[in-house]
């Protein structure tokens, strides 16, 4: 499955299918201090379905797309930012685990409600999460935008999400948004201190 994104910034976009459906809608109004990403996922339109086939229904069709909450990320700069997923509502630092060194920090394992363990590596140009278990199989990769030059066609950023990994699809987004968050502030931090500002 690949997800399109509106954006560059992830925690500011809707992830949209091959096909123009939007799967995710991703929104974080800026604020000074603490940001807060929302992210909502479409609710299956099945109003239809529920009425017997060759009778009408009670119901006017409703084709407009509906979503629902799916998560929160509540970014702190200071403090460990906090996941509000599945019921659950911790510390970043308790919901990830830290392993091994990236290009940008060291990489983050979490635990997704098949019970399997993740990790998000943190690559120099975008993240990459594989299998915790030594098999390193891929299960989801971001693609960087593309601009079209020297010959290769445009093309928006993306998440590609292996079929290994399709039947996690909604805590592959929610840690993707924390994950290139992180990433891009550490990838701002070092442009700054590279440039002697």
């Amino acid at each position: 499955m690949h997800l399109y994104l509106s954006h560059q910034e992830p925690w500011n976009a809707t992830y949209t299918t091959a096909e123009g459906q939007v799967i995710y809608k991703v929104k974080t109004p800026l604020r000074l201090g603490t940001w807060t990403a929302t992210i909502q996922r479409v609710i299956p339109n099945t109003e239809l379905l529920d009425s017997p086939v060759g009778t009408p229904s009670a119901v006017e069709p409703n084709f407009q797309d509906r979503f629902g909450q799916l998560g929160q990320i509540e970014f702190h700069n200071i403090q460990s930012s906090r996941i509000r997923y599945q019921g659950q509502d911790v510390e970043a630092s308790v919901f990830f685990r830290k392993s091994g060194f990236g290009w940008y920090g060291r990489h983050r394992i979490f635990t997704a409600p098949d019970g399997k363990e993740y990790k998000w590596k943190l690559g120099m140009k975008a993240p990459e999460l594989v299998m915790n278990d030594g098999s390193k199989t891929p299960i989801a990769r971001c693609h960087r935008k593309k601009f079209g030059i020297l010959s290769k066609a445009a093309c928006p950023a993306s998440l590609e999400i292996f079929p290994a990994g399709k039947h996690i699809a909604d805590v592959i987004v929610v840690t993707f948004v924390y994950i290139e968050k992180l990433r891009k502030d550490r990838e701002q931090a070092s442009v700054v201190a590279s440039s002697g500002a």
